[in-house]
């Protein structure tokens, strides 16, 4: 994401990175929807003590929600023995090295797809994404 983004381009960006209307997101907030529209279009920013709930809606710190960003370094591995034969559906699965820790009982489908992850530990982890899948 452009670190010159306003940050009501940044709501609208996790917005749609969480697969949410701007009616879903005032319902949240306990606000109109004419308030997030306004916030996107950069009319008016939110109120400074819905912050922290916009932030924990979107899985994200307020410091991320700024546009700060995390410097983190990103860690790849390859796991060859998987507990599954290969029958094509793309699956995601949590491993702590190389042992598994909790495999996803849904299969992508083709299109566009939602995903959430909750790492439910101190601190928590919540990582959102959007999977676009062609089947071919």
């Amino acid at each position: 994401m452009n670190s010159q983004m306003k940050l009501g381009d940044r709501i609208a960006y996790y917005r749609r990175l969480n697969a949410m209307t701007q009616e879903e997101l005032a319902k949240q907030l306990n606000i109109s929807t004419q308030a997030v529209s306004k916030w996107e279009q950069k009319i008016t920013s939110p109120d400074i003590s819905l912050l922290p709930e916009i932030a924990e809606l979107f899985g994200i710190s307020i410091d991320e929600l700024f546009g700060k960003t995390i410097n983190t370094t990103p860690v790849y591995s390859l796991i060859e023995n998987v507990p599954w034969s290969d029958d094509g559906k793309v699956r995601l699965a949590v491993y702590h090295g190389t042992k598994l820790m909790q495999q996803s009982g849904y299969e992508l489908l083709s299109g566009t797809n939602c995903i959430k992850i909750h790492f439910d530990c101190k601190p928590q982890y919540i990582i959102h994404g959007i999977c676009k899948l062609n089947k071919q």
